[in-house]
């Protein structure tokens, strides 16, 4: 299913934050893809007449989604990992605190 300029915004801004309000995510994300250089943002207003469909998304903002995309879910996988980590350290460390608690075993 091929997906129109507009949707692939609104669907990459909801995958970037997680929630509706993503306008100005999306532009400091579309910010390190300008194609005159990075830069720390664009224009939020822009991503927010995209959104509207008041104005066409520009297509090297539409060629920088998928990208945006990836490297945000190789962000969330290495917080997953993270996580992951501290979840073993914790239950061995509960697994320590609760053998100390029983005391010796006989």
């Amino acid at each position: 299913m091929t997906m129109t300029p507009r949707e692939m915004l609104a669907r990459a801004g909801e995958a970037l934050t997680g929630s509706d309000n993503w306008a100005k995510a999306m532009a400091r994300a579309l910010g390190a893809h300008h194609p005159d250089g990075p830069r720390e943002t664009i224009d939020p207003r822009s991503v927010s007449r995209w959104r509207t469909g008041a104005m066409e998304i520009l297509p090297w903002a539409a060629e920088a989604l998928p990208v945006i995309l990836r490297e945000h879910a190789e962000r969330l996988e290495a917080e997953a990992d993270r996580l992951q980590d501290d979840a073993d350290r914790m239950t061995e460390a509960a697994e320590e605190i609760e053998a100390e608690l029983r005391g010796p075993r006989p």
